[in-house]
């Protein structure tokens, strides 16, 4: 491509940014952030072409425009850059949630040529800021593109030829479809490591409990470490399907209970190993070590 706009220099769209430089698939990246550091770190890193503080002025002759912001702040930023958008132009995103956030850019977009096609990268860890950016974060990770009845076949198809090139492994499906797996797969596994790290850490008894903590929390509880701000936009765009899915840890764990009290640890023994042949399963399926 002759251009491409990354909106949003985190982990993500810093690591994006590097990705595209590194495979030289565009000939310039204009990159939006709203600090002044953070837009210095881009250029100082390699990561951009030009940085800009305005998004319409980002985006500005932009084919290709990837939104990558905290999932409330993308339909604003959508609307805010619309007036520099170039005729035809093709958006995306890295948001975790799919559903709503489709519904809320088309609304912004109107009646614009724009088309939008969401996206979402299995990828990241509980790092934040261009700091954590690495050019290899896409490599063999699954992105999720999530095209609408309405989404033009060749739009879909470039969004997922995009993702291909930066080294990522792409499924489509649908924004609702994808909007349950993940409330399975990731956003459960995220609350369950802070409720970990609450439940250990409850009381006043940091100092005492922490230096008892060893490699089973630290990798258990890893997750928790993410920003509150990206997930708190997560769980309330995708509340019924969290809901869900807290209701089955729920059944588990009132069963792990019962188990406990009556002393019935043959069963807790095949639960254990239930859990153990289920991660393996579970891994052997997934593209990412």
């Amino acid at each position: 491509m002759e251009r491409i706009a990354i909106m949003g220099l985190g982990l993500m769209g810093g690591s994006l940014g590097l990705a595209l430089k590194q495979r030289q698939l565009a000939r310039s990246i204009h990159v939006y952030a709203r600090r002044e550091a953070t837009r210095q770190a881009a250029l100082e890193r390699g990561i951009a072409d030009a940085v800009f503080a305005n998004p319409a002025e980002a985006v500005q002759g932009a084919e290709l425009v990837i939104y990558c912001t905290p999932i409330l702040t993308i339909p604003n930023l959508v609307a805010e850059s619309r007036p520099g958008l170039k005729s035809g132009a093709l958006l995306t995103d890295v948001g975790s949630t799919k559903a709503e956030l489709a519904q809320h850019i088309d609304s912004v977009l109107g009646d614009t040529d724009a088309v939008f096609i969401g996206s979402h990268p299995v990828a990241g860890s509980e790092q934040t800021g261009v700091e954590a950016a690495q050019a290899d974060l896409y490599e063999g990770a699954r992105v999720v593109v999530t095209p609408t009845q309405e989404s033009p076949a060749k739009a879909v198809q470039q969004v997922a030829d995009f993702w291909r090139q930066v080294g990522a492994l792409v499924s489509v499906i649908s924004a609702v479809e994808h909007d349950r797996l993940m409330a399975r797969t990731s956003h459960l596994p995220h609350l369950l490591a802070s409720l970990l790290a609450v439940t250990i850490g409850r009381g006043d008894e940091s100092a005492a409990v922490g230096p008892f903590c060893g490699t089973g929390f630290r990798d258990t509880s890893r997750v928790a470490d993410g920003s509150p701000d990206v997930w708190h936009d997560i769980v309330s765009t995708n509340a019924p399907a969290i809901t869900e899915e807290l209701r089955q840890l729920r059944d588990q764990l009132d069963m792990l209970i019962r188990w406990t009290d009556a002393g019935e640890f043959d069963r807790i023994k095949k639960f254990l190993a239930a859990g153990r042949d289920c991660r393996r399963a579970l891994l052997a399926a997934s593209p990412v070590e």
